[in-house]
């Protein structure tokens, strides 16, 4: 009951949301019918335009669309994978692949899915492992793709992890979800610290749990539907990223998006809101660079997608879209496959294909 339930999750949820992660055609006098769909939407007077800085085309055949997160290590190299269950792919900022990280080549067990990853302190990659059994994994890889290690999450009851973080110390922030012990009731948000051996050393409240929680127990359509009600979006497609002051930062899918501030100690510091000033508007995809955040924002019903960019206190930094002329866009800047951040100056690094399907990375900023 349980599996089916995961496949149903995976069908209702995971692959319409992911769908978000995949390149849009572009405009008719873009540069390319497969280049990253723009942004659009209400510009008000504080948003920078942004525009091509370089357009980097892939030695290799490699992908046309992309499964969340994408990643960038301290190298600049990108992480990415194209389904719940292939490998994920490193390959440099040139386009070269360079490594795979494979969950199924490296155990006896069978993979139903593999959640999501991140990368450690050492740009050792951290990869949620769900086999087909009730135990969830964390499987950890050397730089080079060589497995290095299994921890079995062990935190006395069935949850299922949705993202991850690692600290310094080596412990791992996790965000997911318990089930209730109505296994068909909505489940309940859980975020935890775990040791390197996968125990669980405590368990996290956040502010906005039980309301979370309550949404999708009424059905909420902000967080759920009727065909899944164990499911709940806001909780499920969390996002974590690491920051420079050695804090995780656990973003939920809601609007405005919600930000916490966790220490390696499980201490919340603080609660951040980003607001994309749209209803529409949900939290697609989170970089992390430093003491600053970039998260794109994507609306489902109009296509339309604008960047927020914060520092870790929350305060503003910039509102990003794409250069305008008489109203209208100028050719295809930023899309969904947001990959990598850096700043001073601002880069926005995107992942596409060109005609012959050769992955394409666009790297924006500002004039």
């Amino acid at each position: 009951m349980l599996y089916r339930g995961l496949r149903m999750f995976l069908a209702c949820w995971l692959l319409p949301a992911f769908a978000m992660g995949q390149v849009s055609p572009a405009a008719k006098d873009g540069p390319s019918p497969k280049a990253p769909a723009a942004l659009v939407g209400n510009i008000q007077p504080s948003v920078q335009p942004l525009v091509m800085i370089q357009t980097i085309t892939a030695p290799a055949e490699l992908a046309t669309d992309f499964y969340p997160p994408l990643r960038c290590d301290s190298d600049g190299n990108l992480y990415f994978r194209r389904d719940h269950l292939d490998a994920v792919h490193k390959i440099s900022p040139k386009g070269e692949p360079l490594a795979q990280f494979q969950a199924a080549a490296n155990t006896n067990k069978k993979i139903d899915l593999v959640m999501s990853f991140t990368l450690g302190p050492n740009d050792d990659l951290y990869e949620l492992v769900f086999p087909h059994e009730f135990d969830r994994y964390v499987f950890v890889y050397r730089r080079d793709g060589a497995f290095k290690s299994a921890i079995k999450l062990t935190p006395g009851f069935v949850f299922s992890p949705h993202a991850l973080a690692v600290f310094p110390s080596g412990q791992l922030l996790v965000a997911g979800s318990e089930y209730d012990r109505d296994r068909s009731a909505a489940k309940w948000p859980f975020t935890g610290i775990f040791a390197e051996d996968g125990s669980l050393l405590k368990e996290i409240k956040l502010e906005d749990d039980e309301t979370l929680h309550d949404m999708a127990a009424a059905g909420d359509e902000r967080v759920t539907m009727p065909q899944n009600p164990q499911a709940n979006k806001a909780v499920d497609f969390s996002q974590i990223g690491m920051a420079a002051d050695g804090n995780a930062y656990l973003m939920r899918w809601t609007n405005p998006a919600i930000i916490y501030a966790i220490s390696p100690g499980g201490e919340v510091l603080r609660r951040l809101k980003i607001d994309p000033e749209g209803r529409g508007y949900h939290p697609a995809s989170m970089q992390v660079h430093q003491n600053q955040m970039a998260v794109l924002f994507f609306d489902p019903q109009t296509h339309s997608r604008v960047m927020k960019v914060i520092d870790l206190e929350g305060h503003d930094l910039g509102t990003y879209d794409e250069p305008k002329a008489d109203g209208k866009g100028q050719g295809p800047i930023l899309g969904s496959s947001f990959a990598c951040y850096t700043g001073n100056p601002a880069r926005f690094t995107f992942l596409g294909s060109n005609d012959d399907n050769r992955l394409q990375f666009y790297i924006t900023g500002l004039r």
